[in-house]
């Protein structure tokens, strides 16, 4: 096979794990006095299911807080599974960590949305995520050490 040659498919996209809480619900609705505080962060994992089929796994929390109090929390695991032959490891590593997330992060993003609406609040529109950026800026820092 060529180095840079790749065969890639998506198998499965789906949802591993959501959990949603608001524990100030409904006074939260009728005492809010400013607007909410969101914190996001995430994480990945990949996980190796046969030689060329991985699991990849975006890790999401959310937490929206207002005068110190908890309107909700969410979190989240969003998987896909996809198969990645290639002879190159680096550009397999590549694959997982940016195009593989490119694809999982728009389903994370509907389902983080749609479960904040359906708790009572107004959507979250969470921003594109540059993850060739953040795989680059891993692969420089590993370097540094």
């Amino acid at each position: 096979m060529n180095e840079n040659r790749v065969q890639f498919n998506i198998q499965r996209v789906y949802l591993k794990d959501l959990s949603f809480e608001s524990p100030m619900t409904p006074d939260i609705f009728t005492n809010m006095s400013s607007s909410p505080q969101v914190g996001f962060n995430f994480e990945s994992n990949i996980n190796k299911l046969t030689d060329d089929v991985y699991e990849l796994t975006l890790m999401f929390n959310v937490k929206a807080e207002v005068d110190n109090k908890t309107l909700y929390i969410v979190e989240l695991k969003q998987c896909g599974v996809f198969h990645i032959s290639t002879d190159n490891e680096d550009l397999k590593k590549r694959f997982l960590n940016v195009h593989c997330a490119e694809i999982v992060f728009p389903y994370a993003r509907e389902n983080i949305s749609s479960i904040i609406q359906r708790g009572g609040f107004p959507p979250l529109f969470i921003n594109p995520i540059d993850f060739r950026t953040i795989y680059q800026n891993e692969l420089d820092k590993r370097k540094d050490n």
